[in-house]
């Protein structure tokens, strides 16, 4: 196996043009592509548990905890920078792993807690929830089932369902009980992620539903089970009144690039064009990387490393950017990107509020994967903090449930009528 310090070498050694000056782009973009490797091959040897599985006995939680806290400690500069006292958070957390853990679950949902504490969002221990593999949508802080898939339909659910309790609490209060476990950077992104979760479960496989339809109220069972996600394109496109383009892209994993060339390539001709990561939770980050390249038309630096260097197909109209709470981690870089750019207007709700800052996977001493942020606190090329605080929208635009009900798109209807026809 090349060692990364060997592999830095190696280019170091051939990327040097006339033997006087190193190709640092063309360096930094095979470090990233090495780095990226790397990532893979570890993801493919890290095992996450139910809570109830979790590899580690009650007479060994102490000890196992405090192999955590340790490597928190000694690794996540972001902790420093918050401020944080981390001496008297292990004596809390120690204090209650040794009074109320008493089961596997006890110790497990513990862990949450103690992720969550950090306030960060690329923060937490790795254990496998029951799910529905299904998000609400959110509107007006209110939840509903959009476009039900077969799951939801076999089980009861329609179309516009609102969901009102989560196993028999009032969900604004099921949504407050949960929140302690939900690891985020900010309080808006704390609150829409636990909202997004509510079709999971740490321990249970069955969740009973209220839901309101048509003013009546139905109580509905939901089986939580794993399933294999689908391989829909990551990224696709319409066209709008017969000159705009719209292009969502759904991820930042996996093959996403080149779903998003195909899209492109339908629209890329049109006067006006919408980009949507509003659903988008992240990914590589080097996969907005190369997908900037094709809406950027100056060079810059991306704000996570390497550069910037647009295509020769790259987009010469009007560009906007849809973005949500939602918008997270690689998703919310490709955000700044396009933002620091001066070339994109962003339309929506304010980001997540974390881009990563280098996330790391670590095992305890008895073997629960876990991961931080390894990198000290960061900024972008022109001073932007690349972890707690949310990227603002140049137009705040929410979707309304006057809206919702009638299908329409809150923040794509403004981008229609009132940024493009003003125009």
């Amino acid at each position: 196996m090349v060692t990364f310090s060997r592999y830095v070498s190696h280019l170091y050694r051939y990327t040097i043009k006339d033997y006087q000056t190193i190709d640092y782009a063309y360096c930094i973009d095979k470090l990233i592509e090495y780095a990226i490797k790397l990532n893979q091959d570890e993801q493919k040897l890290i095992q996450s548990y139910h809570v109830s599985e979790i590899p580690v006995e009650s007479n060994n939680f102490a000890e196992d905890f405090k192999s955590i806290h340790d490597i928190v400690s000694e690794n996540c500069p972001l902790c420093e920078h918050k401020g944080y006292d981390l001496d008297s958070l292990y004596n809390s957390f120690a204090n209650r792993i040794a009074n109320e853990s008493i089961t596997k679950v006890d110790y497990g949902l513990l862990l949450r807690e103690y992720f969550a504490a950090l306030r960060i969002g690329h923060a937490g221990v790795m254990l496998t929830l029951h799910s529905a593999e299904y998000y609400p949508t959110i509107v007006e802080n209110r939840l509903f089932i959009e476009k039900p898939n077969d799951h939801f339909t076999n089980n009861g659910f329609s179309d516009k369902d609102e969901i009102i309790a989560i196993n028999n609490t009032p969900i604004d209060r099921y949504i407050q009980s949960m929140a302690k476990y939900t690891s985020a950077s900010t309080d808006a992104y704390k609150t829409h992620l636990t909202q997004c979760r509510i079709f999971t479960s740490f321990t249970d496989s069955l969740i009973h539903c209220d839901v309101r339809r048509n003013g009546d109220t139905l109580k509905l069972k939901l089986p939580l089970t794993s399933s294999i996600l689908s391989n829909t394109p990551k990224a696709h496109y319409k066209i709008l009144r017969d000159s705009i383009g719209y292009v969502c892209i759904e991820s930042m994993m996996d093959n996403v690039v080149e779903n998003f060339k195909q899209a492109y390539n339908q629209v890329c001709s049109l006067p006006y064009l919408i980009i949507d990561v509003r659903g988008n939770g992240g990914g590589n980050s080097n996969n907005g990387r190369l997908i900037a390249e094709y809406l950027l038309k100056e060079p810059q630096e991306h704000c996570v490393g390497g550069n910037i260097t647009p295509q020769p197909n790259v987009y010469s109209g009007k560009l906007f950017l849809l973005t949500s709470n939602h918008t997270f981690s690689a998703a919310e870089s490709f955000t700044i990107d396009l933002k620091e750019s001066g070339y994109v207007t962003l339309v929506g709700e304010k980001t997540a509020g974390d881009t990563g800052c280098a996330p790391k996977n670590f095992t305890s001493k008895y073997g629960i994967w876990f991961r931080i942020p390894t990198r000290d606190p960061h900024f972008s090329p022109k001073g932007f903090p690349m972890e707690g605080v949310s990227v603002e929208p140049n137009h705040e635009v929410k979707q309304t449930v006057t809206d919702f009900f009638d299908d329409k798109d809150t923040a794509i209807e403004y981008v229609l009528n009132e940024l493009i026809n003003n125009k």
